[in-house]
C-alpha cells in the first residue's frame, strides 16, 4: 500500500469512527507516543480504545489532511484536527466549545501495517 493510500485509509477511518477498521492498520504490537502529554500505550487494542475514549469526548472530531511525506517505510501527516468538546475530559474545553489542534504524525510500517505512532502538535 502506497503512503497516500495508507494516510487516506487511516484518516477516514479516524473520522468514520470505524474502530475495527482504523485497528486493522495497526501491528498487534504497535506503540504510540503524544510527548506533549505523556501519553504512551503499546499494542493495538489499548490504542485503540485510547481513539473510542477520545471519540467520547469530541463526538464530531474530523482530521484534514494538509501534507503527507514519505521516506522508505515512513510517514509524516500534517493535518488538522477538529471538533467540539463534550465536557467529559478536564484537559479539554468546556462542553459545546472548539477542539482545534494541529498535528503532525509520524507513521512506521512494517508491511501494509503501522508499528508505531507518534504524535506532535501544535497550535
Amino acid at each position: 500500500m502506497n503512503a497516500n493510500t495508507f494516510v487516506q485509509e487511516w484518516a477516514s477511518a479516524y473520522n468514520d469512527q470505524d474502530f475495527d477498521r482504523f485497528g486493522a492498520l495497526f501491528t498487534d504490537d504497535v506503540s504510540y507516543t503524544l510527548k506533549a502529554f505523556g501519553l504512551t500505550f503499546t499494542g493495538r487494542d489499548a490504542w485503540v480504545n485510547h481513539v473510542r475514549e477520545y471519540a467520547t469526548a469530541v463526538p464530531d472530531r474530523k482530521l484534514t489532511i494538509k501534507r503527507t511525506i514519505a521516506d522508505g517505510d515512513t510517514i509524516a501527516v500534517e493535518y488538522d484536527f477538529a471538533g467540539t468538546s463534550a465536557g467529559v475530559m478536564p484537559n479539554l474545553p468546556p462542553m459545546g466549545e472548539p477542539v482545534t489542534v494541529s498535528f503532525c504524525t509520524i507513521l512506521r510500517l512494517r508491511g501494509d501495517q503501522a508499528a508505531a505512532q507518534d504524535d506532535y502538535l501544535g497550535g
